[in-house]
């Protein structure tokens, strides 16, 4: 009795019934606040989504009418429903806060407090809200929408904005400041594509003949079950490569870096097209090398997006400047001696693309292994580098891949000192 009439007492000292109507702002506040508990217990915890979601939306009803329905108005008892829903809900909050270990998730306890608990849960559930908003629409509407969000969230951010100039005068010093920013404006605008359009994947699969074009696709028949590495660059709609595969059948894994808030997971592997085919997707960690290594030593292909700036990476050049470029294509490909196979993905217009599928090429073989992995990565950034030459709003311009940020940071210290 002390307990219900302790819950009973908080439930009504700190979350009062308001004699206000019904309005839109409101509910999806409140239904935000009943949904996001279960939301990290569903993440978290592996449980059906289905399942968890209709718990959510019930208590989401019961936390309406206890809270924001007067008191003349309500015919139930109101007590017993408050105490109902305040326990409801401190169950899925214990199921959110519970970290029941996993061995074959990624590392996830290591974390701080503010970020496991707070900011990555926030983070992930507007994504995924966005997602499910975007798939309201029409795989047209919603690139379009995507862009134009792309472009106004790309206003605010300054730290970002810098960033691009910075790299866009790197890559392109002769350039005129308006041409520069025009670019800067598309890569926002094709940011936000590529946020709104894996949520219609399926449909752009099922007709793949509306919106993608393939030029020496045939390329994959040739190569199946035989080890091969292929990589693609940051540009376009990333995800689209999955089809081809899948409509030719042939196996391929793709060699990605996992995201910090593994909350959002999920959305990072289905920007990249999973569900689609039979792809698999082998985190790059040290565990990821040795999959890599089974999967093209059971002749499969192997793909790899590798145009980031890698901290422990090989010395080697981008645009002619000097930068570490991560190793994984050259090593692997020379380890099994097989076929490095360039992909470009090139946006057309609206959602449709172009995949071209160009010539294999071997890596470089001698007796000096490092300077063999140097000349093959090497290789690898300057056909990068072609290709974002011919579509320069198309590529990633967030990327810090020069690092930037460092070298200004030592700087600034340079500076203090002196």
């Amino acid at each position: 009795m002390f307990l219900e009439s302790l819950w009973n007492k908080f439930s009504f000292d700190l979350l009062p019934t308001l004699p206000i109507k019904f309005g839109f702002g409101r509910a999806l506040l409140l239904f935000i606040f009943a949904m996001f508990p279960a939301y990290i217990a569903y993440a978290k915890q592996s449980l059906q989504r289905k399942k968890i979601y209709l718990f959510s939306f019930i208590d989401f009803a019961i936390f309406y009418f206890c809270f924001f329905i007067s008191v003349e108005d309500f015919y139930f008892d109101r007590g017993d429903l408050t105490i109902f829903a305040k326990t409801l809900y401190a169950i899925l909050f214990l199921c959110s806060i519970i970290d029941l270990e996993d061995k074959k998730s990624y590392p996830y306890r290591k974390k701080p407090f503010i970020k496991k608990y707070i900011s990555h849960p926030l983070e992930s559930f507007a994504s995924h809200l966005f997602y499910l908003i975007f798939k309201i629409f029409p795989v047209e509407w919603a690139s379009w929408l995507g862009g134009k969000i792309g472009v106004l969230i790309g206003k605010t951010q300054g730290k970002y904005n810098k960033l691009i100039d910075a790299n866009l005068k790197i890559a392109f010093p002769r350039k005129s400041l308006a041409e520069r920013n025009k670019i800067k404006h598309d890569v926002w605008e094709m940011m936000g594509k590529y946020t709104a359009e894996p949520v219609h994947f399926p449909e752009i699969f099922r007709n793949y003949k509306k919106y993608l074009t393939f030029e020496n696709d045939a390329i994959l028949d040739e190569l199946k079950n035989k080890p091969y590495v292929a990589f693609i660059s940051h540009s376009g709609t990333m995800g689209l490569i999955a089809i081809p595969f899948a409509l030719h059948k042939a196996p391929c894994s793709i060699l990605y870096k996992f995201p910090s808030n593994n909350l959002t997971n999920n959305l990072v592997t289905k920007s990249f097209g999973n569900g689609i085919g039979n792809l698999k997707f082998v985190p790059n960690t040290v565990n990821g090398t040795r999959d890599a290594m089974k999967i093209l030593l059971n002749g499969s292909a192997m793909l790899a997006v590798p145009d980031q700036k890698f901290q422990t990476g090989i010395p080697t050049k981008f645009f002619g400047v000097k930068v570490k470029s991560p190793v994984g294509v050259a090593k692997l490909a020379s380890h099994f001696n097989c076929p490095i196979l360039p992909i470009q993905i090139v946006r057309e217009h609206g959602v449709h693309h172009k995949i071209i599928f160009h010539n294999t090429f071997m890596p470089f073989k001698s007796k000096d292994k490092d300077a063999d992995a140097i000349k093959t990565t090497q290789k690898i950034n300057d056909i990068i580098e072609g290709w974002i030459k011919e579509n320069p709003a198309q590529w990633f311009w967030v990327h810090d891949r020069w690092d930037i940020k460092n070298k200004i940071r030592s700087k600034n210290a340079k500076s203090k000192n002196n």
